[in-house]
């Protein structure tokens, strides 16, 4: 077992949310190739004799610990070496952290022989670059921001540097000493992004309760870079100044969407506040930091102020910087990429459209893997069953790589919830289950299968897979269907559109169609997953179970008098949908009756006028409505699905998309907070390889 003599170990007293920890234990006895193993909650930072080492806890649970192994080998010399680690201990729980108890463990070992590993003669102290406690959360999924004091920096990390205010730590002995080997790559850390100026100029200030509101509402008065800088070309570094006001600012475009680690370099006459937003677009000439809190804080000494911040990655296009003093010398203000080590497939399109299509999509893949999928990398970087399997059938396609999706999968068995449902996000303390997502976990671990060729996973977990089906299996009624779920502790969401998003009739009995629906498409990939792994007797069952749901759907639901399937079993506006006929018609309850009407509304999304009101479909769902055309003829709907995507992504990239959006409306959509970067849009992708869609004479 790894760092079985190791123990874990946080500074004396009791541990604060949003605390900051540095440890230090120095070591020497290098012989050769040198590992450290480490893990940590919640995240960490660790320096060898000065060098960022490694970075980035894993995202795992309490009762899941997960530790790094690194070489370290390029950063160690002979002689006296310098471990330094920074821990962050978010200590708050949130829909991409679970609470778990503050604590540091590491080891260091060189040709076998043990040179460093924690315990109480490791010297540690709060952190005095960062303030302290509770720090305004960014949004609900990401946690807290963050408040950085330069003027504090001394250099701790460094050989031969006095560790002042450092003493024994303490062992914390309830923390599980069972740990597992991350199970997939490290993120890379690649050179600072060029950035071009777009405007700079001097502000006004409006102090308000937090920083982003600050930067919202400050008055921004315009100077020209020739006028603020001197300069004609418009590059960094630049001296910025600036006659009135409470400071210079400038907004800086990183050309395209990027995720990475916030890296500064700049000097300023004196002491001063410095805040940095971040976002994916610009409106009213600034960043919208304030749709949540995207906006972080510094204290600049006076002179030269450099600084990374290893935890928090950032997504954004934009960097907008207010310094409260009226000159700058910047050097350097941009995010350093930490992409997931991938090699993309080639892959070539039928034409330059869809060529660029594709290769956005690939993009946008990327920027939303990371220690695990995630939805977007601006607004919550959180891993969702509905989000993921999206990506992770791109996934397979574009890497050909499967021990991501793999990981992701193992992270949603540990969020199995005491009422049996998977949570919402992985892993999440901050929990609100949408029930149908438990239910793309069987679509999802089917096509792992399939893809991977892996049975091992399946077979590990099989028995929570029918844990999982049980719980919805008792819930049915006397009519075959199961109820919704009514208490206000589950949401019945389905789509972001009017009547399907879960608040219309949250907390009232009824039965919904949308559910049944997955509920059958769960029951027949049980029953896939079971007949892969050679248990027919089981697969047989499951598989009769989902023709009974189908059975009752379709004699709850299907309206012979319009030819549709009802969303619910009461007359709510808009009672019928495009998601409902789609899922109906996918799952094989719309096989006994006349599906003519449904064929009519599924090709152009509920568009036509039928003289009924039909909701349509918002991107992240058209994946069932493209599957249940292409489930009724391939043929016919293959290039119908084609030219829509032409449309809607086709149009993305016309009005500036350097990744694809959470949604047609794109960053105007849920109040001025649309994601332009969205795992769950790069479906194209997958699209374009099932359908053929490649040049002539390809071969892949």
């Amino acid at each position: 077992m790894a760092m079985e003599t190791a123990s874990w170990i946080w500074r004396k007293g009791e541990a604060l949310a949003d605390e900051y920890v540095d440890f230090l234990s120095d070591f020497s006895g290098v012989q050769g190739p040198t590992l450290l193993r480490i893990a940590a909650d919640s995240n960490y930072a660790a320096f060898v004799n000065g060098n960022l080492a490694a970075f980035g806890q894993y995202a795992d649970y309490p009762q899941y610990k997960v530790y790094d192994q690194v070489d370290i080998t390029p950063f160690v010399q002979p002689g006296e070496n310098r471990l330094a680690i920074q821990v962050w201990y978010y200590g708050e729980d949130s829909q991409t952290y679970l609470l778990g108890k503050a604590g540091l463990i590491f080891q260091v070992e060189s040709e076998g022989k043990l040179l460093a590993q924690s315990g109480e003669d490791t010297l540690s102290r709060i952190s005095p670059e960062y303030h302290q406690g509770y720090r305004m959360p960014i949004s609900m999924q990401l946690g807290f921001s963050y408040h950085y004091n330069v003027r504090a920096q001394d250099h701790w990390e460094k050989p031969g540097a006095k560790a002042l205010g450092f003493a024994p730590s303490r062992v914390v002995r309830d923390i599980s000493k069972q740990l597992h080997l991350r199970p997939i790559q490290k993120l890379s850390l690649e050179a600072p992004v060029d950035v071009q100026p777009v405007q700079q100029g001097s502000f006004f200030y409006t102090r308000q309760d937090r920083a982003a509101v600050n930067m919202q509402s400050a008055a921004l008065c315009f100077g020209s870079w020739q006028q603020v800088t001197g300069k004609q070309e418009r590059t960094l570094p630049a001296e910025l100044s600036v006659q009135e006001g409470d400071g210079v600012y400038v907004i800086l475009d990183m050309g395209q969407e990027q995720v990475g680690l916030l890296d500064l370099d700049f000097s300023v006459p004196c002491s001063c506040q410095v805040e940095v937003g971040y976002g994916e677009h610009l409106a009213d000439g600034r960043c919208r930091t304030a749709v949540r809190n995207f906006a972080i804080e510094l204290d600049a000494k006076a002179g030269e102020n450099r600084y990374l911040n290893p935890f928090r990655r950032l997504g954004a296009r934009y960097l907008q910087l207010f310094f409260h003093c009226r000159q700058v010398a910047l050097r350097k203000a941009t995010l350093r990429p930490t992409p997931y080590p991938l090699q993309v497939l080639p892959y070539r399109a039928s034409n330059p459209l869809r060529q660029e299509i594709y290769d956005t999509c690939v993009r946008t893949l990327q920027l939303c893997m990371h220690e695990h999928y995630e939805d977007c990398p601006w607004r919550e970087q959180a891993l969702y069953c509905m989000d993921s399997r999206n990506q992770m059938l791109c996934g397979y396609y574009a890497f050909g790589e499967t021990a991501f999706p793999r990981a992701c999968l193992k992270l949603m068995e540990y969020g199995m919830r005491p009422d049996g449902l998977l949570s919402l996000c992985f892993p999440a303390g901050w929990d609100y289950p949408i029930p149908f997502f438990s239910l793309i976990y069987f679509i999802q671990m089917r096509e792992y299968m399939d893809y991977s060729g892996d049975k091992t996973l399946a077979q590990e977990e099989l028995g929570l897979l029918e844990r999982l089906m049980g719980t919805f299996l008792n819930k049915r009624q006397p009519n075959g269907l199961i109820d919704n779920f009514q208490d206000k502790a589950h949401w019945n969401f389905y789509e972001w559109q009017p009547t399907l998003d879960g608040y219309s009739h949250q907390g009232e009995q009824s039965f919904d169609a949308p559910l049944n629906a997955f509920l059958s498409l769960a029951l027949q990939n049980l029953s896939a997953i079971c007949r892969g792994l050679g248990l027919e007797e089981k697969a047989g069952a499951y598989g009769q179970e989902a023709q009974a749901v189908n059975r009752a759907i379709a004699a709850q639901f299907y309206q012979p008098d319009s030819g549709l399937f009802a969303t619910y079993d009461r007359k709510f506006p808009g009672r019928y949908s495009v998601l409902t006929n789609s899922l109906c018609l996918l799952c094989g309850a719309a096989d006994t009756v006349d599906a003519s009407r449904i064929l009519q509304i599924l090709p152009f999304n509920g568009r036509e006028n039928l003289g009924l009101e039909v909701i349509p479909n918002t991107l992240s769902m058209n994946c069932f409505r493209f599957d249940a055309l292409l489930k009724a003829d391939r043929v016919k709907y293959g290039p119908i699905i084609l030219e829509e995507i032409d449309r809607d992504f086709g149009y993305m990239l016309k009005n500036g998309a350097t990744t694809f959006w959470e949604t047609i409306l794109g960053q105007r959509d849920f109040e001025d907070a649309g994601s332009l970067c969205h795992g769950w849009s790069a479906l194209p992708l997958y699209y374009y390889h099932i359908l053929g869609d490649r040049m002539e004479g390809q071969v892949l």
